[in-house]
């Protein structure tokens, strides 16, 4: 199937509207009552929104209100009211950046050392002890020229974002031909259908009559939100919707928050992380096309927002842009939108957050020694962090998926997996990307010339160690204990890179870019010319590393396989074009209250995603009922066994998706579907509708009662 016509897109309008009203309306009601301003107001609050979507998906599923937009529009308004109390009386209390408020008066250096190779309005000098002092409270303003710049940022990448996700889907009613979109399509439908969104609800679509488990449901929410909003829209159109607002909104907003928390840096430098952000393969890209893994890609692409509140409350930037209440307050509900996106999403800040903790409390204790600080107020933050790293310890014993869902191997050698992690290049799926690994690998050096930002350095470096074990480490290595938490999948290791690996290569045009404009080629750009100097080498440094980025081979690559899986085909994996024929007239042929026989493995479970028809099973990994267990194996011996037409009526299923033996994955799984083989051999149904070798059947053997 060729990809639709550019003016098709354009019908994810509406559901595009629904997605950004629902990213950013509750968050930004809550960052703002929080008195942030401007561009972080608006950069937290996708992460908020998520959390807020989330929990009041919960709340109105246990209250048994049913579940719609205005649910989490009317929540973000109630913890707007309780966020916003909160910061007033911190402030009136005169405790809002405790311990100890500081402002740029205050912000002379004691010290004055060798000038680190960019300028001091950057915000480095080699020496200064900013770490030390915790940096500088900057109050933000509604605008500003800096601001502008970043909104500029976020302009260039939101369109370069758009395109790539644009050539990656092929068609807006294309879906990821996968194993798991059975379950995230059919979800979105449950979850529109049942008007209840709750992640302690949503597992019963796939556990039969069994106990229903936990499952983060974020994903499925926002994208129900946009589905229900659109009306006669389609699942995979709001789910398209949802990537692309998520991509395209989400992740440069939360990533150029990050950028703006680690340092100060100059125009060339925030001008080009728009083109960076979306420069690297293993993030978004790698988890829209493997798993597919939709969760895992929400949790990440809020990640770096909770990354940069982390930067802030442990006031390891020269200039802090949120005080530690507001820290606090907005970093409770950022942390539950990464986690309830995915758990292993919250663990991955964990991990980044660790080494931030431990630098603070090796400064914590030189400030002591030194005399800087008081021993006291050092020994109580010391336990504190502490306490911090034993509760990351337990927590990783905890948050984890089940053994049993956790059976990835080694993959690779160490040399090889090191090597990928350098170039950029996850689990060997892409060419190397030479250019954005150059910056990073020069970002890192001049962080550790400079002095300052270690914690990236650092944090940096568990990524690789983990995405090295993920790749390498063997079972009798302890390799459940050090990677169980992603599945033992480097894919979801692989996508943690980009998140800081982005301000490392951020880091470098900055440090490129000082030393351009501070060498002799530049003397005569002094005074009023320097401006416009600082501006051209940024927009240069934007236009080229945009082309570098999107228009090279790796990027190239990515796009053609995620295109690949989800153009529909006569040989598509899940579903062929034949295939998704049948499914196009299942509405017409089968009633509304009829329930059709389908086996998941043949991606006859996305019936219900695609046409609105109840199957017997939704997903690949479901618990049948007993009655859908009896005809999963006896149906075709309906005419000699009366239990068999009893569970047929019991279910009211009269349908049956014949889709052959061909399983996504290569499986067979035919023996747990013996039922459903020779039906019209036997005279048991009759063909209804047929493209191809792919059917639907009606039953005949059990009579119309």
């Amino acid at each position: 199937m060729e990809a639709p016509e550019s003016m098709e897109w354009l019908s994810l309008t509406p559901g595009l509207l629904i997605g950004v009203l629902a990213l950013l309306v509750p968050g930004l009601l809550v960052t703002l009552a929080a008195r942030l301003k401007g561009f972080d107001a608006f950069a937290l609050a996708p992460a908020v929104s998520i959390a807020i979507i989330a929990v009041s998906a919960i709340v109105a599923g246990s209250l048994g209100i049913d579940w719609a937009l205005w649910v989490p529009l009317a929540a973000g308004a109630l913890v707007a009211l309780v966020a916003g109390g909160v910061v007033a009386l911190a402030r009136r209390l005169g405790i809002a950046d405790f311990p100890g408020e500081r402002s740029a008066a205050d912000s002379t250096p004691q010290r004055r050392g060798r000038r680190a190779p960019w300028s001091e309005t950057s915000g480095a000098r080699r020496w200064m002890p900013a770490e030390h002092r915790g940096g500088v409270l900057s109050r933000g303003k509604w605008f500003s020229r800096g601001q502008a710049t970043y909104w500029v940022s976020f302009l260039v990448a939101a369109l370069l974002m758009a395109r790539t996700i644009k050539n990656s889907l092929g068609g807006p009613e294309w879906f990821s031909q996968t194993l798991d979109n059975n379950f995230h399509l059919n979800a979105v439908r449950f979850i529109a259908e049942t008007h209840n969104g709750s992640s302690f609800f949503v597992n019963a679509m796939t556990t039969g009559q069994g106990p229903i488990p936990y499952y983060p449901a974020a994903w499925h929410d926002f994208v129900s939100l946009i589905f229900m909003g659109t009306g006669q829209g389609s699942v995979p159109a709001a789910t398209n919707a949802a990537i692309f607002a998520i991509a395209g909104i989400a992740w440069p907003l939360s990533m150029l928050f990050l950028v703006r928390a680690t340092m100060r840096f100059n125009l060339p430098a925030v001008l080009a992380a728009g083109p960076i952000l979306t420069g690297f393969t293993a993030f978004p890209f790698l988890l829209i096309k493997f798993g597919v893994l939709y969760p895992n890609f929400l949790g990440i692409a809020l990640l770096p927002a909770g990354v940069g509140i982390v930067i802030n409350f442990f006031r390891m930037s020269r200039v802090r842009r949120v005080d530690t209440v507001q820290c606090i307050v907005l970093g409770i509900p950022v942390a539950l939108g990464v986690g309830l996106a995915h758990p292993n999403a919250l663990m991955s800040l964990l991990v980044i957050a660790v080494p931030v903790a431990v630098v603070r409390a090796v400064l914590q204790i030189g400030g002591g020694i030194m005399r800087r600080s008081r021993w006291w107020a050092v020994l109580l933050q010391v336990v504190a962090i502490a306490a911090l790293l034993a509760a990351v310890w337990f927590l990783w014993g905890v948050i984890r998926p089940a053994p049993g869902a956790s059976t990835w191997g080694p993959s690779s050698s160490d040399t090889l997996a090191f090597g990928e992690a350098l170039v950029n290049s996850p689990v060997s799926e892409v060419s190397p990307q030479w250019v954005v690994s150059a910056l990073v690998v020069i970002g890192a050096l001049a962080i550790l010339y400079a002095r300052r930002n270690h914690w990236l350095v650092l944090s940096y470096g568990v990524l690789v160690y983990f995405y090295i074990s993920v790749r390498w480490l063997k079972w009798d290595q302890d390799r459940m204990w050090i990677t169980g938490v992603w599945y033992n999948d480097p894919f979801r290791v692989a996508a943690l890179l980009p998140v800081l690996a982005i301000p490392l290569a951020v880091v470098a045009i900055h440090w490129l870019s000082e030393a351009l404009m501070n060498s002799r080629l530049s003397a005569r750009w002094s005074g009023r010319r320097r401006p416009v100097m600082k501006k051209t080498v940024g927009i240069v440094a934007m236009i080229l590393l945009a082309g570098y980025t999107q228009a090279v081979g790796p990027m190239k690559e990515m796009v053609g396989q995620t295109y690949a899986t989800y153009q529909p085909r006569a040989d598509s994996q899940l579903i062929t074009t034949d295939e998704l024929d049948v499914i196009d007239h299942v509405n017409a042929l089968v009633p509304r209250d009829q329930k059709i026989v389908t086996m998941p493995w043949n991606g006859g479970g996305l019936a219900y995603a695609l046409a609105g028809r109840h199957v017997t099973a939704s997903h690949a990994l479901y618990i049948p009922t007993p009655s859908v267990d009896i005809i999963n194996h006896s149906l075709n011996e309906a005419g000699s066994d009366p239990k068999v037409c009893s569970a047929v009526h019991q279910e009211n299923a009269r349908y049956v998706l014949d889709f052959g033996k061909k399983e996504v994955n290569h499986g067979d799984h035919s023996g747990q579907y013996a039922g459903l083989a020779d039906l019209e051999q036997r005279g048991l149904a009759t063909t209804v509708y047929q493209a191809g070798d792919a059917k639907l059947l009606k039953i005949t053997a059990c009579g119309e009662n």
